[in-house]
């Protein structure tokens, strides 16, 4: 049993998440993703560091 799914913000993980609704029965999609936090928290990193560059 799957409890759920972590990955970053891509696009392509939308269509992960589509597929594995089709290929795993009783499989929720979009309610068991959970997007990766450390990976917002690097954008937002990014995003102040390059103020100061």
């Amino acid at each position: 049993q799957m409890m759920g799914i972590t990955c970053d913000n891509a696009s392509n993980n939308d269509t992960m998440v589509e597929e594995l609704m089709d290929l795993l029965p009783g499989f929720p999609g979009d309610l068991y993703r959970v997007r990766c936090f450390a990976h917002v928290l690097n954008l937002v990193a990014k995003s102040l560091i390059k103020h100061f560059d």
